[in-house]
Order: C-alpha cells, then sequence, then structure tokens
C-alpha cells in the first residue's frame, strides 16, 4: 500500500503567545495523527496587531486578567504544566531569531516546543541569552556564537520577511495555521484544522465571502475621532 505523503501547513508563531506554546506542545502528535508536515514560521505578533489596527489581549487589564484565567484552564485541560514567563509582554524577537536559524532543520519543531515550554511551562525568561543558548543546547543543536548570529542582518531580514508574508496573506493573530491558503487561528482551532484535512470540514470560504461583501450597517467611532 502506497504511503500518502505528508500534507504542509504553515504555522506562524509568537513565542510571547502562551497559545502558541499550548499549540506546540500537541503539535508533533497531531502532525504524526493526521499526516502534517509543519512549516514554522516565526513572526512578531506585535507588528500584525499594528498592521491590522488591533490590539493585543494582554493589551486592556479586563481581557489580560481574563486571557491567563483562560489560558490556565486550557493548560490544565491539556495536561501541561503552566507557570508562565518573569514578565509579559515581553521582547521574543531573539527567541524567534534563535528559532529561525534552525527553522528548516529536522529539530525545529522540537526546538520550538523547547523554547516555548522554557517560558510557559517552566518560567524561564527567553530575553535572557543564557536561556536560548541552554535551550538550544538541550535539543542537541549548536549554540556556541548564538549572539553573533542573531544579530546577522539576513536573520534578521528573515523574520521582517515572513512577518510582511503573514500580513499580506492576512494573518493577524498567533498561532495561525494556513493550509492551502486558507487560515485557522488559534490553538483551539486545530480541531477544525484536523476536520479540514480529513474532508469532514468543507471549505466554508465561499460562504463566509458572502456575508462578508454586504455593506457595513454600523461602526463604533474611534477613539479620538
Amino acid at each position: 500500500m502506497a504511503v500518502m505523503a505528508a500534507r504542509e501547513i504553515r504555522f506562524y508563531l509568537d513565542l510571547v503567545s502562551p497559545y502558541t506554546w499550548l499549540a506546540l506542545m500537541r503539535a508533533e502528535e497531531f502532525g504524526r495523527k493526521h499526516g502534517v508536515q509543519w512549516d514554522l514560521r516565526p513572526v512578531v505578533y506585535a507588528a500584525l496587531l499594528d498592521a491590522h489596527g488591533l490590539v493585543g489581549p494582554v493589551e486592556t487589564e479586563a481581557k489580560r486578567r481574563y486571557t491567563f484565567e483562560d489560558v490556565a484552564r486550557c493548560a490544565r485541560r491539556q495536561g501541561v504544566a503552566l507557570k508562565g514567563p518573569p514578565a509579559h509582554p515581553f521582547r521574543s524577537v531573539e527567541a524567534l531569531r534563535t528559532l529561525l536559524l534552525f527553522r528548516e532543520g529536522p529539530e525545529a519543531l522540537a526546538l520550538a516546543r523547547a523554547l516555548a515550554d522554557a517560558c510557559w511551562g517552566k518560567g524561564r525568561d527567553l530575553t535572557d541569552l543564557g536561556v536560548l543558548e541552554e535551550t538550544v543546547a538541550a535539543v542537541g543543536l549548536p549554540a556556541q556564537d548564538l549572539a553573533t548570529h542573531l544579530n546577522e542582518p539576513a536573520v534578521k531580514e528573515a523574520l521582517r520577511t515572513q512577518t510582511s508574508e503573514a500580513i499580506a496573506l492576512g494573518v493577524f493573530g498567533v498561532p495561525s495555521f494556513v493550509l492551502e491558503g486558507e487560515i485557522f487561528w488559534g490553538h483551539d482551532r486545530m480541531d477544525h484544522l484536523a476536520e479540514r484535512l480529513s474532508g469532514e470540514l468543507p471549505d466554508t470560504r465561499t460562504a463566509a465571502a458572502a456575508i462578508v461583501s454586504r455593506p457595513r450597517g454600523a461602526d463604533r467611532p474611534r477613539r479620538g475621532a
């Protein structure tokens, strides 16, 4: 019997997001079960928000409080330990560049998971170069001269390019999964993605587009307008 080729899915992520962590903690099993080859695409979440005129879930106090209550519930249901970083939000750019350095290698998913879990599962600081070096080495990847590599122009440009690419596709949040141009946003939409892969869930974009094309009936005034 012929073996079916794995289907490649783009996985846009930023390690500042606890939902990215939750998705990564189940990504290996999901990929194995559903025949998926993950194409990891680190992006700067803040740039996505800016491009689409949005604010993040932790930028308003009520939603910040709710977000971490929700993450704690999700982590418990998923069976993973949550500790959280020493400060949030935090600068994730160096951690994203670290992942970019090894993105195309066989250990990319293991590294992404290890970085995310170092932060969200173990409470370590991803702005600390020593933490990044230790995590890279623990996965069995070369950590020497990491600081130098993170500041290489090509690495910086790759992160900018992938972020711009995500914006052009309409990606506005993380984690987002893109299957043949169709976006599934959020770790809690991985089940929808599984159903789409199996054919159980049809492509609903045409039906949605018919609604989107209708005129807007009312808009809230923008602050300061």
